[in-house]
């Protein structure tokens, strides 16, 4: 039987589930801005006054060390370096501990403004979710590794508004 129209349907719920978990890590990023910066606006941080662009990230770095020291070893990784280990060696099984700390620790890393960006996180949460469908359907284990690059895919689709670009790095930074 050929597998296309099954793993056509797991792509497309893939993306869904990938979507709706990047509208809502956006949105836990974009509220807390535009709520307490000034002109309630997401990227107003030279507004503030010079004591709080220097106690805002402070405290960001504070909070993501107690979060992330409260943490085992293997909690810890996040990211897309961790999607393709987990790829490599582990047939793609994220666990909903890692995507919770990543969906967390984004959001803390971005709010507060630490130098990293929301694609990275973005990749991982598709990435996290697409697994933990897959593995909940208890898809084989080929089936769970295309629904990770599905949910990568889907996660730069999301973050940049470009579907072609999430397939092509899904292709040659995941897969690969």
């Amino acid at each position: 039987m050929d597998a296309l129209p099954q793993l056509a349907v797991l792509g497309l719920l893939s993306g869904l589930v990938t979507g709706a978990v990047i509208l809502l890590f956006r949105l836990a990023i974009e509220w807390p801005l535009e709520q307490f910066l000034p002109g309630r606006e997401s990227e107003a941080f030279e507004q503030l006054d010079w004591i709080t662009r220097g106690l805002l990230p402070l405290s960001g770095a504070l909070a993501l060390g107690l979060l992330l020291q409260r943490l085992a070893l293997q909690d810890r990784k996040v990211g897309v370096v961790h999607v393709m280990e987990r790829l490599n060696y582990h047939q793609g099984y994220l666990t909903v501990r890692s995507a919770l700390v990543q969906f967390f620790s984004g959001v803390i890393t971005v709010i507060t403004g630490q130098s990293a960006g929301r694609e990275g996180p973005a990749v991982h949460l598709g990435a996290a979710f697409s697994s933990l469908m897959g593995q909940w359907m208890r898809l084989p284990n080929n089936s769970i590794r295309t629904l990770v690059a599905c949910g990568c895919a889907a996660a730069i689709s999301a973050s940049f508004n470009t579907p072609i670009s999430g397939v092509i790095f899904a292709m040659e930074v995941v897969m690969m």
